[in-house]
């Protein structure tokens, strides 16, 4: 009898263990990351999962943006990530914006959209740890044509 309550406190003890570090990495990083976006214009949020190993490669989104148009990218890391997570926008090949500059990993960047298309987020962890994130895209302005 004494086993079998060992055992399941131990079970209980992991259950407990894993819903609370899926806690941090559920609504309260939402909350952080929209909070940290002030008062710009909310667009798109990205629910950012990276697995062990997963190195470079990371994670991929795809989000269409307008012309003349400047944006701001949040990032809101888990309390549970032993480092951060790199954001990147791509338009093609050419890098538009990083939140990773100069040795260090900012919680936001804002950058410039010079024609309408498919942009592509590019999200990892430098060296390839388990992490998660939310990043939360706004609007902050349009510019007028001349």
């Amino acid at each position: 009898m004494k086993r079998i309550f060992l055992a399941l406190a131990f079970v209980l003890g992991l259950v407990c263990s894993s819903l609370s570090a899926k806690a941090q990495c559920g609504d309260e990083l939402m909350k952080a990351a929209l909070g940290a976006m002030g008062n710009y214009q909310y667009i798109k949020d990205f629910d950012i999962k990276l697995a062990s190993g997963a190195s470079k490669e990371g994670t991929k989104f795809s989000v269409v943006l307008n012309s003349r148009t400047q944006y701001q990218l949040n990032i809101a890391n888990g309390s549970s990530n032993t480092e951060n997570v790199i954001v990147q926008i791509f338009d093609g090949d050419k890098l538009l914006g990083t939140n990773a500059a100069n040795g260090k990993v900012f919680t936001a960047f804002q950058f410039l959209c010079s024609k309408t298309g498919a942009y592509k987020l590019h999200v990892y962890c430098e060296g390839g740890s388990e992490a998660c994130a939310r990043a939360v895209l706004s609007l902050v302005k349009q510019i007028p044509a001349n």
